[in-house]
């Protein structure tokens, strides 16, 4: 099986998953487990690793692009090229967590007095490479990352951990 990205209305996605799941197609929209503070207190939300974005594991043909295409919410299929859409290799649906239908829980990132910081486990470790802007007070990080041919920024949750208390 191979993934695929349809880009989808914002606020749709999960509705274009269920859609498709009742279609018979294999669709993911990747979610994430972040902290939001609200009041002055830090809540746990979940929320989607890319708004406007599904992925679609199957073999593609022209039967699934008709299959999937007219589902209300499907704006078109990423990376086309020569009229088909080019599958995501193994290593970025890894990458994205696509083996697992799972809520990504927050990488824990590692701050050390100097101001520098590294990534000790979660899903920000698998970008590793990438550009990373690191928010410690508002526990984000935000990658710049391909997907689809195209530069996406992604925002992640992070927990913070510092230096001394690892």
């Amino acid at each position: 099986m191979k993934w695929y990205v349809l880009q989808v209305m914002t606020g749709s996605e999960r509705d274009v998953c269920t859609a498709l799941r009742r279609k018979g197609v294999c669709a993911r929209a990747p979610a994430q487990r972040m902290e939001i503070r609200r009041r002055g207190q830090w809540q746990t939300e979940d929320r989607l690793l890319l708004p406007g974005y599904v992925f679609v594991g199957a073999d593609y043909n022209a039967a699934l692009f008709h299959l999937v295409s007219p589902v209300p919410g499907v704006i078109r299929w990423l990376g086309l090229e020569h009229g088909e859409p080019q599958a995501l290799d193994t290593r970025e649906a890894l990458r994205w967590r696509l083996d697992s239908d799972e809520t990504l829980e927050p990488s824990r990132v590692l701050f050390h007095a100097d101001g520098t910081w590294h990534v000790l486990d979660g899903p920000l470790a698998a970008f590793a490479g990438c550009p990373v802007r690191m928010e410690r007070r508002q526990r984000r990080a935000y990658v710049t990352a391909e997907l689809g041919g195209v530069a996406r920024r992604v925002r992640f949750g992070v927990i913070p951990v510092d230096g001394d208390a690892q």
